[in-house]
């Protein structure tokens, strides 16, 4: 039974997240979402505080875990109506939010893909799940799709892949997904950007990469730009603004988002995205 898991908290980034999953379940032939909350979370964001003074006491407990029981009920009954035939699965968990996606993939192979909802500018409240982003994206073994709080689902047509004419086996990543990739009516556009200026990439490296394009790709329409910027993130989200794009797909090398993570001073690269869900393969 192919499954998505959708980690929620109590924002309207975790909600957005979970409509487009039932959305992507529909159209990708998905037929299980987890609904995961976890206690990561401060009971006291929650807490209604009077006068500056607020008891963790068993009633406040008790209404903390009600509304978490309302959240997951009404986040499945907005699955079952956007897609019916979709079983839904809802899970609390007394672990932080990435050990408790652990357990869940161990415990159910199933799980093929993680939606996770990311703050942006239109997100009015500060989303648990949207600030452990970088920690799920890195650790999950799994595929990660990662969807701004404004951005509403539109079919699939153009995928913009960044890829690195230095590491182009990284491609295999996507080569795996080909047989999914080829039931879609879509456009690939692959990007190579130079951060040295004035030095173009060479004549043999494109050659290399379009013929290995064309390979494995022979029946899916594609093409393959090259661009300068000193800051790989923002030659991707530039392209993107500029071209038709509605997914951007990471792969692991260079020019990965999770590339630059590893950066605190960058790690918001990926917040910046504002339009596009960026899907992370593995």
């Amino acid at each position: 039974m192919r499954t998505i898991l959708v980690p929620i908290d109590f924002t309207s980034t975790t909600e957005n997240a979970v409509k487009l999953a039932a959305e992507w379940a529909k159209h990708y032939e998905y037929e299980h979402i987890i609904l995961l909350k976890t206690a990561g979370e401060s009971e006291f964001d929650f807490l209604h505080i009077a006068e500056g003074h607020s008891f963790v006491n068993e009633e406040n407990i008790n209404n903390l875990l009600e509304r978490t029981e309302t959240l997951l009920n009404q986040l499945s009954s907005m699955i079952t109506e956007k897609a019916p035939d979709i079983k839904v699965s809802k899970v609390l968990s007394d672990w932080a939010v990435t050990r408790s996606i652990n357990e869940i993939l161990n415990n159910q192979p199933s799980v093929e893909l993680i939606i996770l909802g990311s703050d942006d500018s239109a997100s009015t409240t500060t989303s648990y799940v949207s600030d452990n982003i970088i920690s799920i994206a890195r650790t999950s073994p799994v595929k990660t799709l990662i969807v701004p709080n404004s951005y509403s689902y539109t079919p699939i047509k153009n995928i913009f892949i960044p890829c690195d004419v230095k590491g182009i086996k990284k491609l295999e990543r996507l080569f795996h997904h080909k047989s999914l990739i080829q039931k879609q009516d879509v456009r690939l556009q692959f990007l190579n950007i130079n951060t040295h200026e004035g030095e173009d990439t060479s004549t043999d490296k494109k050659k290399e990469l379009e013929e290995y394009i064309r390979l494995h790709l022979t029946e899916i329409p594609s093409s393959i730009h090259y661009s300068y910027d000193e800051n790989i993130i923002n030659g991707i989200l530039n392209f993107a603004s500029s071209h038709e794009t509605d997914l951007i797909i990471a792969l692991p090398g260079r020019h990965s988002f999770l590339y630059y993570l590893a950066s605190r001073s960058i790690s918001e690269g990926i917040y910046q995205n504002t339009h596009q869900p960026v899907l992370i393969l593995k």
